[in-house]
C-alpha cells in the first residue's frame, strides 16, 4: 500500500487546534507543520510546543504554502467559512471542527469549493469514535437491528462547559454546539433515510440570568422519510462542580429486530484527589471527577487517547493511504446544521418546520 506525505495547515491555536496540531505533528505522513491564530502569542505558543515549521497570525498566509496539502480548521463557529473555502478551492483537503457553519449558505459555500477544487471536506464529530458508537453502526449496517424504528437520546452538560461556549462565541447556541452531536450520530445511524420534519421546544432560565440570550434546555422530535422518529433532549445547567469533565450521553436505538442501548454517563471510572483534578475544558480543578468523561479524550504518558485522537488520525491515514474513514462528510456536515437550524427555528416559533424533500 503507498502512502503519502503531506503538510498539514493547522487554522486557530485554541485548545481543539493545539490536539489537533499535536496529534498531526506525531503522525509519520505529516512531513510540514504550521500554525496560525489571530492571537499572536497562542500562536508562537503552539508552535513552539509541537515543533512547528511555520507560525502566522495570517491564516491565508499558511494556507497558501506549497507545502501544505491539507488544512485543520479550528477556528470559532462563525469563522469557519471562509479559510476552509480557501483550501478548498486550491485542492487542500479540510477537516473543519463542528458545526461545519453556523448557516447552510456557507455550509454550501465549503461543499461548492472542494467540488471545484476536487478535494474532500470532513467534518469533526468527534462522537462517531466512541468505540461502542463505531460497533454499533457496523452492527446496524449487518442488519442486526432491522429497520430502525425510532432513536432516543440526551446530552447533559455543566454551566462551567456551557460559560466557557458562551464566552468563546455568543452566536453559536447550545443546539447548535452541543445537541448537535446527537443529530449527526442519529443521522450516521439512519443515512440511508432523511430528516423531513421537526417538532421542538426550548426553555431556559440560569443563563437568561446571567444576561445572556440562551436557553439551556432544549427537545426536538425529527421524523425522518422512512418514518422513524428521532427523540432528543438537551440540558446544559448541571452545577458547575458536578464532577464530569464534558457532556453526558444516553443513545437508545429501536429497531425491528434487535436493539443498542448506550450509556456514556462515564460514572465507571471515578478519581478523587485532595489536591484536584483539573477540567480540561473549563480550567477548574474538582476534588471527584468521573475519570474519562474528558469528551474529546485524554494526554496520557505524552500521547492523546480517546474519541479525537481517534478521528483525527483515521483523518489522516485517510490522506496518506486513500482508506475510506467514518469521519463525518461534508454532506453530513450540511444535513445536521439544516437539521440544528430548523430545531431552533421550531423551538423559537412554536411551528413545525419541513426540511426540503418532505411531502409537506
Amino acid at each position: 500500500m503507498a502512502h503519502k506525505q503531506f503538510g498539514i495547515a493547522v487554522i486557530g491555536s485554541g485548545r481543539m487546534g493545539s490536539i489537533r496540531a499535536g496529534l498531526a505533528s506525531q503522525h509519520p505522513a505529516v512531513n510540514f507543520l504550521a500554525v496560525s491564530d489571530k492571537i499572536e502569542d497562542k500562536a508562537r505558543k503552539l508552535a513552539n510546543d509541537v515543533k512547528a515549521n511555520r507560525v502566522s497570525t495570517n491564516n491565508d498566509e499558511i494556507i497558501d504554502m506549497d507545502e501544505v496539502g491539507a488544512v485543520i480548521v479550528s477556528t470559532s463557529e462563525p469563522e469557519h467559512c471562509a479559510p476552509a473555502v480557501r483550501a478548498l478551492e486550491q485542492g487542500k483537503s479540510v477537516l473543519v471542527e463542528k458545526p461545519m457553519a453556523l448557516s447552510v449558505e456557507d455550509c454550501d459555500q465549503m461543499l461548492n469549493a472542494a467540488e471545484r477544487g476536487g478535494a474532500s471536506i470532513h467534518i469533526g464529530y468527534s462522537l462517531r469514535f466512541n468505540r461502542h458508537y463505531l460497533v454499533g453502526r457496523d452492527q446496524a449496517r449487518a442488519g442486526k437491528l432491522g429497520r430502525i424504528v425510532t432513536c432516543v437520546g440526551r446530552l447533559y452538560n455543566t454551566r462551567g462547559t456551557a460559560l466557557a461556549i458562551l464566552k468563546r462565541s455568543e452566536e453559536a447556541t447550545f443546539i447548535q454546539d452541543a445537541l448537535t452531536y446527537m443529530v449527526d450520530l442519529f443521522g450516521w445511524y439512519l443515512s440511508d433515510a432523511t430528516p423531513v420534519e421537526i417538532v421542538a421546544r426550548q426553555h431556559g432560565l440560569v443563563y437568561r440570568d446571567m444576561g445572556y440570550d440562551a436557553d439551556e434546555a432544549a427537545s426536538a422530535i425529527i421524523t425522518y422519510s422512512n418514518g422513524a422518529i428521532v427523540n432528543i433532549a438537551l440540558g446544559y445547567a448541571l452545577p458547575i462542580n458536578y464532577p464530569t469533565h464534558g457532556r453526558l450521553i444516553r443513545a437508545e436505538i429501536l429497531g425491528e429486530k434487535g436493539v443498542l442501548l448506550f450509556d456514556d454517563d462515564h460514572k465507571q471510572a471515578i478519581g478523587y484527589s485532595e489536591d484536584g483534578m483539573s477540567h480540561a475544558y473549563v480550567g477548574h480543578s474538582m476534588e471527584m471527577s468521573f475519570l474519562t468523561s474528558n469528551a474529546s479524550g485524554n494526554w496520557a504518558l505524552g500521547k492523546y487517547w480517546g474519541p479525537l485522537g481517534d478521528e483525527t488520525r483515521a483523518w489522516l491515514d485517510y490522506l496518506s493511504t486513500g482508506v475510506p474513514c467514518p469521519n463525518a462528510t461534508g454532506t453530513d456536515g450540511r444535513r445536521t446544521v439544516q437539521v440544528t437550524r430548523g430545531i431552533e427555528h421550531a423551538a423559537a416559533t412554536g411551528e413545525t418546520v419541513n426540511l426540503p424533500g418532505s411531502n409537506a
